[in-house]
């Protein structure tokens, strides 16, 4: 299902018409009739239950539009918080900010006391730009919340992370901060969110000052430290919490953060040397025999890795996540039975559709593509609710396979089942370029760019397709603008920018964009545009040696196969 289906609770708001919605064995296009049918049998109260009824149907087809209109119809009708709430969260997800407002400013008036109301008004107010009211909300906000350890700004994190504008959160946590200047928990946050924006220097001096006013503030020290690797100072942030450790050996969640902190600066053999003292100094703690069986994988250490995660089994902790990561190890292996043993045993948590992808998946590189499809079709009849996800990892076991005709028909037919829904249309997007459906590629695209202007990938999808498929080298540099506006760090985008200008024969703009994109991915489609313009602008060496160490990291890749065959090599 797409964002706007998990996100909604038929239930809790029709309660007992929700058999109405969808009783066993009706044909979805029936549904309306039925609610045609009840609109005019109902009660007066029968105006708000229709127009909640027909939200529902909108909602499970993926039509968010459709179901907003009709739950500010039942709005308009009824003084029921709930439905005003509903509107408010599909508002929220719409990104409809103004209409979320006027849903929260409604809300909050119906349910003065709801806390949930308040946060949702806040919110509201910040994806508006209102930041001189939001600021007062949030004061309110935290005041009224129950005492959380962090003076009320651990939950005004939470809320942060629902407002895209991630500038307009640093505006509004500089002036908290300058209002509470003895509160290490606003200064922390100041610094969180200015990372967020990657403003390093001001989230430095928002560390500076929690730390000023809790030196041994562990969290705060890993923050920091944190920054400094991202401004490309990793030596000096890893040795200032080496420095740490040394002071405080026995410190176990110091030492757990250090190790971490090895881990993201890819320093793997330290980061193994301190799980190591982790697990030799707290052996009833199975986290660090766990990091280190996800080292040893990593490693391609297999018997290692089976080694710390039997031990972590024995603690009977983390057992599912153990048994999805026994089942990679033996898939890695190819011993696709015993891999298939410890994915069955994976029978629920956030590990249970990841396991069951990775069943077909083999079975797709066994060859048993009909039992793929069937395994496939078995879980969607048990899992109706993630049908969408399993149309979308089915789709893309048989890309992977390069069953790319398999692959459209199928997304295709799930498109039937769920139709504009944006996932599927973009998966089917991607897959219509291999089949050379240029034409359903662009309608997907352009749907999508109409829905949501600022769908970067779908920007940059359909910019490169033009560029690399088609002589439209304007029109494609237009929607390649729009995708950097948005994406500007993004590998993919990078490329492509690269390839417009290099089919502009613009090589010296070309070469900087590919060089940023293959310094932030060395991808072997990145590494077969940049060794083709190196070649053709003279740098013969360099493109040899870009296509030769990207050949050995992806010996089957096609990009670079075609690279090879193009200039005869």
């Amino acid at each position: 299902m797409n964002k706007f289906h998990r996100a909604m609770s038929v239930a809790v708001l029709l309660g007992g018409f929700a058999s109405v919605v969808s009783p066993p064995g009706m044909a979805a296009e029936g549904v309306p009739w039925v609610v045609g049918e009840l609109r005019t049998r109902l009660s007066p109260e029968g105006e708000v239950i229709y127009h909640i009824l027909v939200a529902e149907i909108a909602g499970r087809r993926g039509e968010a539009a459709v179901a907003l209109e009709h739950y500010r119809a039942a709005v308009q009708a009824s003084d029921d918080p709930r439905l005003v709430e509903r509107a408010f969260s599909i508002a929220l997800y719409l990104e409809d900010d103004a209409l979320a407002l006027a849903m929260a400013r409604r809300w909050r008036a119906l349910d003065a006391d709801n806390l949930e109301a308040r946060q949702a008004v806040a919110i509201a107010l910040l994806r508006n730009g209102l930041t001189d009211e939001a600021i007062e909300q949030l004061e309110g906000l935290r005041s009224a919340v129950p005492d959380d350890g962090q003076e009320g700004f651990g939950m005004l994190g939470a809320l942060f992370e629902r407002v895209k504008d991630k500038a307009v959160v640093v505006q509004v946590m500089a002036t908290l901060q300058a209002r509470h200047p003895q509160s290490q928990y606003a200064s922390y946050l100041y610094a969180l969110t200015a990372l967020e924006v990657k403003d390093y220097d001001q989230a430095l001096r928002g560390l500076a000052a929690a730390l000023a006013l809790n030196p041994q503030w562990l969290q705060a020290h890993l923050l920091q430290a944190r920054v400094m690797i991202a401004q490309g100072r990793t030596d000096a942030a890893l040795a200032s919490i080496a420095a740490l450790v040394a002071q405080r050996p026995d410190d176990q969640a110091l030492r757990a953060g250090f190790a971490r902190l090895l881990v993201s600066a890819d320093r793997l053999a330290d980061a193994r040397r301190e799980y190591q003292e982790l697990a030799r100094r707290h052996p009833e703690d199975p986290e660090p025999l766990y990091a280190l069986g996800l080292l040893a994988e990593e490693a391609k250490a297999y018997d290692q890795a089976v080694e710390h995660f039997m031990a972590v089994l024995k603690s009977g902790q983390r057992v599912l996540e153990v048994y999805f990561e026994l089942g990679k190890v033996e898939e890695a292996r190819g011993d696709y039975a015993k891999a298939r043993e410890w994915y069955e045993r994976v029978h629920a948590g956030d590990r249970y559709l990841d396991a069951q992808t990775r069943v077909g998946a083999m079975l797709a590189r066994q060859g048993d593509l009909a039992g793929m499809a069937a395994h496939f079709d078995k879980l969607r009849q048990d899992n109706p609710d993630n049908a969408v996800i399993l149309f979308l990892a089915q789709g893309n076991v048989l890309r992977q396979e390069k069953r790319y005709q398999e692959a459209f028909d199928l997304l295709t037919e799930a498109l039937q089942q769920y139709p504009n829904d944006h996932e599927l249309l973009y998966a089917r997007a991607l897959i219509a370029e291999r089949v050379d459906r240029l034409d359903l590629l662009e309608q997907d695209l352009k749907f999508l760019i109409e829905a949501d202007p600022d769908h970067g990938h779908a920007l940059n999808a359909l910019g490169y397709t033009l560029a690399d498929r088609t002589d439209r080298y304007q029109e494609a540099y237009e929607y390649l603008q729009r995708a950097i506006i948005l994406l500007p760090e993004d590998a993919a985008v990078l490329d492509s920018m690269g390839w417009i200008y290099y089919r502009l024969g613009q090589y010296e703009q070309s070469l900087d964009y590919l060089r940023r994109a293959y310094e932030r991915e060395a991808d072997a489609e990145i590494a077969a545009h940049l060794s083709e313009l190196l070649w053709v602008t003279g740098r013969r060496e360099e493109a040899l040696e870009t296509w030769r160490r990207a050949l050995a990291k992806d010996p089957d890749s096609e990009h670079l196969r075609r690279f090879k065959e193009r200039f005869g090599l």
